[in-house]
């Protein structure tokens, strides 16, 4: 601690052997590291690792662990998500998705953090929305919201999201809609 000598009660401030034992225990449990350590961590959601990043996604209520459709099908049951493909590229959807857990590393949970506070206080306009979706998607390539009118809207993407990715907007819940309006997603074709 800083300043320990205006912690000691003046009837000990002038015993030697008291004061010298308060000052090995200052020196000893100095909690000014910790305390830097722990902010770093923990509680600056910039710079937390780990523990401290599983501390924020409960905070904002999503989680590290992810279930990744990695399977693409032809079919209908899934016509407005990613995963739909052509015919004679995928088998057709019989309905059971094919699924795997992945625990996100620290730099996509903390994008996935991120999007999650900010969907918990958005106004689902257009502009937020697609601020959402930079901010995930931030240097990978275009993506933005179209209003397609009568109540649906779509998430269009101007790259191919990774399985992760697909996740994310799919399974995670993180891409806000306002109450009411359908939601589809699309791959802008590379053409």
């Amino acid at each position: 601690m800083l300043n320990i000598e205006q912690t000691i009660l003046s009837q000990y401030a002038n015993s030697p052997s008291l004061c010298t034992i308060i000052d090995g225990q200052n020196q000893a449990l100095d909690p000014t590291a910790l305390i830097d350590q722990w902010y770093a961590l923990v509680w600056n959601v910039q710079t937390a690792q780990g523990y401290g990043l599983d501390v924020w996604g409960r905070i904002v209520g999503v989680s590290r662990v992810l279930t990744i459709s990695s399977e693409t099908y032809l079919g209908f049951a899934e016509a407005n998500d990613l995963t739909e493909e052509g015919f004679n590229t995928a088998p057709w959807y019989s309905g059971v998705n094919a699924t795997t857990n992945f625990a996100l590393s620290d730099e996509g949970y903390r994008q996935l953090i991120y999007a999650k506070a900010l969907a918990n206080i958005t106004d689902c306009s257009i502009l937020a929305l697609n601020l959402i979706a930079m901010t995930l998607f931030a240097g990978q390539g275009d993506v933005w919201v179209q209003d397609n009118g009568g109540m649906t809207m779509t998430y269009v993407f101007d790259f191919v999201p990774t399985d992760v990715q697909i996740s994310i907007i799919q399974n995670s819940g993180v891409l806000p809609r306002p109450a009411g309006v359908g939601v589809s997603y699309s791959i802008k074709s590379a053409s």
